[in-house]
């Protein structure tokens, strides 16, 4: 009983401080999620390595504090990601301020990574059999038996990992995924000894009190558990469930700028699969008094830059229209332009004389 009153006032505490809240950490991972989407849409883009380079330096210039810049699959599993190699050694040798990690599905992936001198890695565990087994052709336990393994390669090199927990409220191909199989796995990665998960709604039909309801089951049965959201936004949850998140105590958020991703293993085409935007998270946190560090404007201009690039039409919201501060200087600039327009050119005249 004095542990569920400890975490009841401590819930408590995180929620009240919502309103007051000081910062959030945001995670751009279009440089890996973001490309990736493009083994389900022939007809978007391929960047080159040095388009994929420029675009991790612009998002660390933005003031994105941690950045996935890459994945280390197989080549013939994700051919968008071929250049992994070269991506990073190039972007964590030049200077940076970001923290910057790449997704490592096994241990060779970790190897890869570590010799290009990535500073983070990030495992990943299926929560779902099914989608675990059509993803990577393994199931749950082999991919955790393979997790220890990455876990020692890091704590040997000294390296951070932390770990995505994929379809942790749906799979699209079983539906529902169970809380307490979540929380089985969830136990079971703490018992390899790693203290960041980051769970992911794989889907994007988690909404806001399922994605609350998670979090905070997790943060009950395991409070010292750094934990984050890698959100999708299929059925236009997204927003919705990042706040809901940030009120149940989560303070790491996932996106990607354009609102562009998708997991290798999915039914429908990617576009309709897109991550949350980066740039939408941003619009959001700062108009709520919650400090991301990135600019809004740099930010939203990556997210169209982003969706061009690819010719993608992907799902952000600040990347349309900019910020509030935009939208009011584009009307102002349309009112000086009406105003200075001669007589029957116009019918500002009649609506304010």
């Amino acid at each position: 009983m004095w542990y569920t009153g400890m975490h009841q006032r401590a819930a408590g505490e995180r929620e009240a401080s919502v309103g007051a809240m000081t910062s959030v950490t945001i995670a751009d991972v279009f440089a890996r999620d973001g490309l990736q989407a493009l083994r389900h849409e022939d007809g978007w883009r391929l960047p080159t390595t040095d388009e994929k380079v420029g675009v991790i330096a612009a998002l660390d210039a933005a003031g994105v504090p941690e950045i996935e810049i890459t994945g280390f699959a197989h080549p013939r599993v994700i051919p968008s990601l071929a250049d992994a190699d070269e991506v990073a050694t190039r972007v964590c040798g030049a200077p940076h301020r970001a923290v910057y990690r790449a997704l490592v599905p096994n241990r060779r992936g970790a190897e890869r990574a570590l010799a290009c001198g990535v500073p983070k890695l990030v495992g990943l565990v299926v929560v779902s059999e099914t989608y675990e087994r059509l993803n990577a052709n393994r199931s749950t336990a082999d991919g955790l038996a393979e997790l220890g393994r990455i876990a020692e390669l890091a704590r040997a090199a000294g390296t951070e990992l932390a770990v995505g927990v994929a379809t942790a409220f749906h799979c699209p191909f079983d539906g529902p995924v169970p809380e307490a199989r979540l929380l089985g796995i969830v136990e079971q990665l703490c018992g390899l000894g790693l203290t960041e998960v980051v769970l992911a709604d794989s889907v994007g039909l988690a909404g806001p009190r399922l994605v609350a309801d998670r979090c905070r089951a997790v943060q009950a049965r395991f409070p010292t558990l750094t934990l984050g959201l890698h959100l999708h936004n299929l059925a236009g949850f997204g927003l919705a469930a990042a706040w809901a998140g940030l009120a149940a105590g989560v303070r790491r958020f996932d996106g990607s700028v354009g609102g562009i991703g998708s997991g290798i293993t999915m039914p429908l085409a990617a576009a309709r699969l897109g991550n949350v935007a980066t740039e939408d998270l941003v619009a959001l946190f700062t108009e709520s008094g919650v400090a991301t560090g990135i600019d809004p404007e740099r930010i939203a201009d990556l997210g169209r830059f982003a969706q061009s690039l690819l010719g993608a039409a992907g799902g952000s919201w600040a990347a349309s229209y900019g910020t509030p501060e935009r939208v009011v200087a584009a009307g102002r600039a349309r009112l000086a332009e009406l105003e200075a327009a001669p007589p029957g050119a116009s019918r500002i005249q009649e609506v304010t004389r």
